[in-house]
């Protein structure tokens, strides 16, 4: 009978145990892992999403965000919207097209994706060797032209532009950034078009061994692209921008926008939007691009807000237009 109540005794202690201590092995295991999207490594949003996903995970208990590198924005709009990932970078007008289900999208609205923060401004950069014969964006028909990997922004735009333009390249190599400066250096490839924050981290391999020449977009060429594409902008890369960059290069620019996950939970946006903002200095560390970070330039994207963003800039006054409103 002793034995029998031991028994018994052991099972219901036991039982208290596991009852006091589950709790506790639960609430440790309920870090909120979030996966990031950003572009092939040596881009802007591989170099700055890796340093703000760091940030992040310091400045708020029980985030961890793992970066993944990738085809840049549209891909990671697609895999948002799959619900194979949480955040991501896009230029504005990628997801204009992912949202309207146009262009790339090719009719299929992808609707769970919310703008959370403005990031930086991208430029549309089209290099090559100083020694090539090529000194206008029409000397580029019958050249061998790299853009990004597809569904990056570089390949996107870079296409667009040439279509619309009247430009037939011999071939088009959709490509990394890396590939396309080795390329570029081996002589495989004419011209490549690449669209990154500036100064671009490509160029810091490139211009230290060779001469590079800038090519520029026309006025006239500008007005018809931002005519076309409303959500492109006409942009200046500054002389000085890189070594061999001696005027201003008239070129093709957009916004950048950090997209989120409908389904993440309203405070977790926030906490992530407030903490961006709260840590400007140091992102501005990571990559020098986030010295655009403000939280008026939400202005320039073109999709809808996450209401836990929204719940930030009303809370700091910044009026929001109701084409930015979370949907009912």
């Amino acid at each position: 009978m002793r034995i029998k109540n031991f028994h018994l005794i052991t099972i219901l202690v036991l039982v208290f145990i596991l009852t006091i201590f589950l709790p506790i092995s639960a609430a440790g295991s309920s870090t909120k892992r979030l996966t990031l999207g950003t572009s092939v490594s040596g881009g802007t949003y591989f170099v700055l999403g890796g340093g703000w996903a760091k940030i992040m995970g310091e400045k708020l208990s029980g985030v961890n965000i793992s970066v993944q590198e990738g085809g840049g924005g549209a891909t990671n709009v697609q895999l948002i919207q799959q619900g194979k990932m949480d955040l991501g970078y896009a230029v504005v007008g990628v997801a204009y097209q992912g949202w309207h289900g146009l262009d790339w999208a090719k009719g299929v609205k992808h609707d769970k994706i919310r703008s959370i923060f403005p990031s930086h401004a991208s430029f549309m950069q089209i290099y090559t060797l100083e020694k090539n014969p090529y000194s206008s964006i029409y000397d580029l028909k019958g050249a061998h032209v790299t853009t990004g990997t597809p569904g990056n922004t570089s390949e996107i735009a870079g296409k667009a532009v040439l279509k619309l333009l009247g430009i037939e390249p011999s071939k088009i190599s959709m490509i990394s950034m890396t590939s396309q400066v080795d390329s570029l250096k081996d002589g495989i490839v004419d011209v490549n078009i690449t669209v990154t924050g500036l100064p671009g981290p490509f160029m810091l391999n490139l211009e230290t061994t060779h001469k590079v020449r800038f090519i520029g977009l026309s006025d006239a060429d500008l007005e018809k692209i931002i005519k076309e594409y409303p959500y492109f902008s006409a942009g200046v890369i500054p002389k000085g921008t890189y070594r061999d960059v001696k005027e201003d290069v008239q070129t093709v620019s957009f916004w950048n926008i950090m997209v989120a996950s409908a389904d993440l939970p309203d405070d977790l946006v926030y906490n992530l939007v407030k903490e961006t903002f709260n840590n400007k200095d140091a992102l501005v560390k990571v990559n020098p691009v986030a010295k655009q970070l403000f939280p008026e330039a939400i202005k320039y994207s073109i999709i809808p807000l996450h209401p836990g963003a929204l719940k930030y800039y009303r809370e700091i006054g910044i009026e929001i237009p109701d084409n930015l409103l979370p949907p009912d």
